[in-house]
């Protein structure tokens, strides 16, 4: 499995975008804003089974999903418990950082512990709210990816629509119990990290 950046954020700005290519899956994770990259992406991997797959509602993570499934057909899939922020830009924080994004709706809702497959890659998704109400997490193999939940010696904040302290302290303490410190953290902003590294040094999981 091959995972690359196909859009690298900073904190305060776009989220990264992940591409996940196997022989024969072809998965695009937080498209924050559309680009001709994650179009060609997709496209070039029309053999194979592809999926949008969203951790979370932020404008940052889903600006180019419904431009992405207009061009090239590719379905979209998201949290049950977050589908309803697509179509709620005060939630979204659509309009209030950037252009409005018009609102839609998602091909596929995915439940907490739910483990689904996309061509020869299986995805176990986990619920864990916190940074927003319904965001989920996804390993795949040894590869977790956590959108704001977990970034590099740090955690995802809470005082945006959707933010809970207790619900986010919850869910840090059941990703410490659920991933080995092997597991390679993509997060949704920031460089790559592991659940070790996080455990051994992040201030906020002590």
């Amino acid at each position: 499995m091959k995972v690359e950046f196909l859009l690298k954020g900073h904190l305060a700005t776009y989220s990264n975008c992940y591409g996940i290519l196997t022989d024969k899956a072809a998965i695009v994770v937080d498209p924050g804003k559309y680009t001709t990259e994650l179009k060609d992406f997709l496209v070039s991997n029309a053999d194979k089974t592809r999926l949008i797959l969203i951790t979370h509602a932020h404008y940052d993570h889903i600006g180019g999903a419904l431009q992405l499934r207009e061009e090239t057909g590719v379905k979209i899939a998201i949290g049950k418990n977050e589908e309803f922020a697509l179509s709620d830009m005060a939630y979204n924080l659509s309009g209030r950082f950037t252009p409005a994004i018009p609102a839609f709706n998602a091909d596929y809702t995915i439940e907490d512990e739910e483990e689904f497959t996309v061509g020869d890659v299986t995805i176990k998704a986990f619920e864990l709210p916190g940074h927003t109400i319904g965001g989920m997490c996804y390993l795949i193999d040894d590869c977790l990816f956590s959108g704001d939940m977990l970034f590099y010696q740090t955690v995802g904040r809470v005082d945006l629509p959707g933010g809970n302290i207790t619900d986010m302290k919850e869910s840090l303490d059941r990703m410490m119990w659920l991933f080995d410190d092997e597991v390679k953290v993509y997060s949704g902003h920031g460089e790559v990290t592991t659940i070790g590294h996080e455990r051994k040094y992040n201030p906020y999981l002590r």
